[in-house]
């Protein structure tokens, strides 16, 4: 990252946790008085992208002291198999091989969690719900020193849990509900102004282009990549007009963050989407998508995937709000989706 306008680079980077929250002392409140030693219940915390879900409940865990805690990616551990290997590594310190089974996993998380409250965190996940996440939350629930554990889920969904679960799970879970609205114009540029005090070099970016980028989103994540692009590629101010030349790169990188954990082909299913949508105003058909795909791989030199990894690959990059797609039911072939593209904010890549 070019230095030139930046003193501090760590306040633009994604995992930075601010020491303030813009308009959420009532979400730390609640967070506060619901996790650790004093407290059982488990919570479900749910908005969109950026609103402060993931940074909230990390910056409360790191004020507790003599807790043992479980933080689980589901983008990543996105099965109940993987999500007990990533919480064993967490409580343990240690690697854990793939020679267990599922019950040993779980008797182990059991025996780690006996001694010593324990905070088990699921960010986003939906991920984890499209497969079996159903059975591991439902273990969690019944663990024999329940009363010693806090299960924490987070959805950057409006995710009815109640509904996404069996009863018998959300009826042992019983979390308490949670809701970040997003954040108003006027909010996200509380956030960027904050960030560029604490990042940028004195007098290096102009009040309008904050103001312009506030206007375009709000989500805050996006709004600091934006910032941070702008920052790494102007010569002495950021001004309103640099801002705008460069915000297709700034949602390019913002893209390229949201895919760096998953496949190759997933970028290629995006990029596929994006050239399908350039060419319509309506909805795009999935066979479109999976024709300009293989296209896509055989340009590419790569070995394109079966129609069935790529339908479960949509619904990922559906769950990243990248698309959005419209199922419909019944004919000839049976269940059918048309796919719109998604991108944050108010942007798109025409």
């Amino acid at each position: 990252m070019t230095r030139k306008l930046i003193s501090d680079p760590e306040p633009l980077q994604p995992e930075y946790i601010p020491s303030n929250f813009v308009n959420r002392e009532n979400t730390k409140t609640a967070l506060s008085n619901l996790i650790g030693p004093d407290s059982s219940r488990n919570i479900h915390l749910q908005g969109p992208e950026g609103t402060g879900k993931t940074h909230l409940t990390l910056r409360q865990l790191n004020q507790l002291d003599q807790v043992n805690t479980c933080y689980v990616d589901c983008k990543n551990s996105d099965t109940q198999y993987k999500a007990l290997r990533q919480m064993l590594q967490s409580l343990t310190e240690e690697p854990v091989n793939t020679g267990y089974h599922t019950s040993d996993l779980q008797r182990k998380i059991e025996e780690r969690t006996g001694a010593i409250h324990t905070v088990i965190v699921l960010d986003e996940i939906e991920f984890l719900l499209e497969n079996d996440g159903d059975s591991l939350l439902y273990f969690l629930s019944r663990m024999e020193n329940q009363s010693k554990v806090n299960v924490i889920t987070i959805s950057n969904q409006s995710l009815n849990l109640q509904k996404q679960v069996e009863e018998r799970t959300f009826s042992s879970l019983q979390p308490y509900p949670i809701q970040l609205e997003p954040y108003t114009g006027e909010e996200v540029y509380d956030i960027i102004l904050d960030r560029a005090r604490k990042s940028l070099k004195p007098q290096t970016v102009q009040k309008s282009s904050l103001t312009y980028i506030a206007s375009k989103t709000t989500n805050p994540r996006l709004a600091i990549q934006l910032l941070k692009t702008a920052a790494k590629t102007a010569d002495k101010i950021i001004t309103e007009n640099h801002v705008q030349q460069i915000e297709e790169k700034a949602l390019n990188e913002y893209i390229d963050q949201l895919l760096n954990t998953f496949t190759e082909h997933h970028t290629i299913l995006l990029q596929a989407i994006e050239e399908l949508a350039e060419n319509t105003d309506t909805t795009i058909q999935t066979g479109d998508v999976y024709e300009s795909y293989q296209d896509l791989c055989q340009s590419q030199e790569r070995e394109s995937l079966s129609n069935r990894r790529i339908s479960d690959h949509l619904k990922q990059l559906e769950l990243l709000n990248l698309i959005k797609a419209e199922y419909h039911y019944g004919g000839t072939k049976g269940k059918t989706r048309e796919i719109r593209l998604n991108y944050p904010g108010s942007y798109s890549k025409s």
